[in-house]
């Protein structure tokens, strides 16, 4: 008999908010006399997981390896640790309903014949996911896949055959092949088809798999009498070039290990052609989506100071043409190139950028303007009054394409907003929450709380769970946050599907004390929590950090052999300056042992490690691991400047 009757394997990779929401998922899992065992697999991730899951949840099997094996290999190193009746695939980034372990058990016992089942899924937005029943690739589906015509017509039989979106979404159906993020699997099928290709890095996996399983004979399930939240691409960072090169990269090798050979050559070279051409345009998408915007604003701004140049003339000179013949207006290109520099810098492109941050990065911008404009040759200058005169333009343009672009580009919310939230919790619950988000510093200028209680009539509450759709519409709540303390996730989940995406949606609750959500299928997830906030992740100061580096750098090159004699005669300072400066490395950073560090967010080995900056007698317990937190968590630009300068024999050490 085997040991355990469901044994599950999740493969995590600095994801360790959601895990812990997939994991307390799971502890909260109605399995009656049913024997679960849960294995994780941490592929080397530095955000703290392993030791969480070490702390938090002791009856996992904790696999840590030191190196990223990729989904594959890390997956069968569980699996051959495993005795168990069934094996289930899960991703980090997944929330299961209440009954979804036993009833899957239930159906595998009830149907033999079955090799594997997969259960409705839905994104963190609360949209279906088509993916959770698909066809193996062949050469039309994938076409049509490819070339977008699945996407046009969703309900075709002709055209939507890869995702089956002919197929109803609450009607049980055999499929051919289920998504790598939930595949529920009988053990001895696997022993007869092998365990997962480890050629597969990540994605594709799950396709060679399931045709794996066909091929022996055995069939395959889409089973919607359950569902799952899945927050597509959280762990995979699906916006980035490095997730198309990986998945297209993984489609090749599909199709050359199963459609290689013989009649099915002319099959393989179409399907290669139309995966590289489909990588070669979502790459040059998201190469042009990051860049639209500044783009955008470079020539708004621009045409901005070209009027405003016209204007300053005729008030100033009284000659509207003053300025014709000179080189102003290349000057006014850069001039407009130096504020969309620093709105890049300090964050006005990233996700959460606002007027604020808009406001910061002009005047930022502005003060280097007009400390540049006094080094530059008379026949270059244009006028200090066009400069302030451009702030303004500088300031404009961007709050507004922003607007624009959220209103007819975006979810059709501003994305500057700050709409009423909607909190379904008890009154515990809803406490508990509320002071959650404040902490995290979630904008909101009024929150409503809902009864996750039918027939609830304490004035506390705005209404019920039930009464959701209505109240949104009403009180025109942009948000809703779920605590799953006090609603079982089935329940959530329903409501989540029943708003038909009039809102985002986040979940909350438990021992974790964060929010997770996700504001699109297509956009990263979210997490506001009362952990410990590590000011270095932040993108804007990761991007000062980089360019201090840089500026240093070039700063320490003429520099060079004064510091190779502070530096006590080393060479190691002058290789120090190249690698800093081409990014391999940084000059603060951690120290310490790796354990002392790992948990933290990622930096390039450091050349003056701070926590050996201070005078110490003796170095105490913890000392390493206690400063590298502090100076992840208190991280300032000026302090790694002051640091350097106060340390320049350090500049020469030797980067371990």
């Amino acid at each position: 008999m085997p040991i355990h009757d469901i044994g599950i394997v999740i493969v995590n990779y600095n994801v360790r908010h959601f895990l812990v929401r997939c994991l307390q998922s799971i502890r909260n899992s109605q399995t009656g006399s049913l024997k679960i065992g849960v294995w994780v697999v941490d592929n080397a991730s530095v955000d703290g997981s392993s030791s969480l899951i070490s702390r938090d949840f002791p009856e996992v099997h904790l696999i840590a390896n030191d190196t990223n094996l990729g989904f594959s290999a890390a997956n069968n190193q569980a699996i051959k640790q495993m005795d168990t009746e069934y094996i289930l695939l899960l991703n980090p980034d997944t929330i299961l309903e209440e009954d979804t372990l036993q009833k899957c058990y239930n159906f595998m016992a009830g149907h033999p014949q079955a090799g594997a089942v997969g259960v409705r899924m839905i994104d963190g937005t609360g949209r279906f996911l088509p993916e959770s029943k698909r066809q193996i690739p062949r050469i039309w589906n994938s076409f049509c896949k490819l070339t977008f015509l699945s996407g046009l017509f969703p309900g075709s039989r002709i055209f939507s055959g890869y995702n089956l979106g002919y197929l109803p979404e609450f009607e049980t159906h055999e499929v051919e092949v289920l998504c790598g993020a939930f595949m529920f699997i009988r053990s001895s099928v696997l022993k007869e088809t092998g365990l997962l290709d480890e050629a597969f890095f990540m994605y594709g996996e799950d396709i060679d798999l399931s045709y794996r399983i066909l091929k022996a004979g055995h069939k395959i399930y889409y089973y919607p009498e359950t569902s799952i939240i899945h927050y597509k691409g959280e762990s995979t960072k699906k916006g980035s070039l490095s997730y198309v090169r990986t998945f297209y990269g993984a489609m090749d090798i599909y199709v050359n290990k199963h459609f290689g050979q013989g009649n099915a050559r002319l099959f393989a070279r179409v399907i290669k052609s139309a995966i590289w051409f489909r990588a070669l345009l979502s790459g040059l998408s998201r190469i042009i989506k990051s860049w639209v915007n500044p783009l955008i604003d470079l020539g708004l701004i621009w045409l901005s100071l070209s009027f405003i140049k016209h204007g300053w003339a005729a008030y100033h000179f009284g000659n509207r043409d003053y300025y014709e013949g000179t080189a102003i207006n290349g000057m006014l290109g850069l001039y407009a190139a130096v504020w969309v520099f620093f709105l890049w810098l300090l964050g006005q492109y990233d996700f959460k950028g606002g007027p604020i941050r808009t406001l910061s990065a002009t005047i930022a911008g502005t003060l280097s303007l007009l400390i540049v404009y006094a080094l530059l040759p008379e026949g270059l200058r244009t006028s200090r009054m066009m400069i302030l005169l451009g702030f303004v333009a500088a300031f404009i343009v961007p709050v507004a394409t922003r607007f624009l672009t959220g209103v007819f580009f975006g979810s059709g919310r501003n994305p500057m907003s700050t709409s009423p939230i909607a909190i379904v919790a008890g009154k515990t619950g809803s406490e508990k929450l509320t002071n959650v988000i404040r902490k995290a510093g979630m904008p909101a200028p009024e929150i409503h709380y809902i009864s996750p209680t039918d027939g609830e009539n304490d004035p506390y509450f705005s209404g019920t769970v039930s009464d959701l759709p209505a109240i949104a519409r009403s009180l025109g709540i942009g948000e809703i946050i779920y605590s799953s303390e006090d609603l079982p996730m089935k329940k959530i989940i329903r409501s989540m599907t029943s708003m038909q995406n009039m809102v985002t949606f986040r979940i909350g609750g438990d021992e974790s004390l964060s929010v997770i959500g996700s504001h699109g299928r297509n956009l990263p997830g979210e997490l506001y929590s009362l952990d410990i906030t590590y000011r270095i992740s932040d993108t804007v100061l990761m991007r000062l950090k980089r360019l201090s580096d840089i500026m240093v750098s070039l700063i320490a090159l003429p520099l060079s052999p004064v510091l190779f004699v502070v530096g006590g005669l080393k060479t190691t300072v002058f290789n120090n300056i190249f690698n800093v400066f081409l990014g391999k490395t940084t000059w603060v950073g951690y120290g310490g042992e790796k354990s002392d560090y790992s948990f933290l967010p990622p930096l390039p080995r450091a050349v003056i490690p701070f926590p050996m900056t201070g005078i110490l007698l003796h170095y105490v317990h913890d000392h390493f691991k206690n400063e590298n937190i502090r100076y992840a968590r208190d991280y300032k630009v000026f302090s790694d400047l002051w640091t350097i300068l106060t340390h320049l024999h350090q500049m020469s050490n030797r980067v371990k």
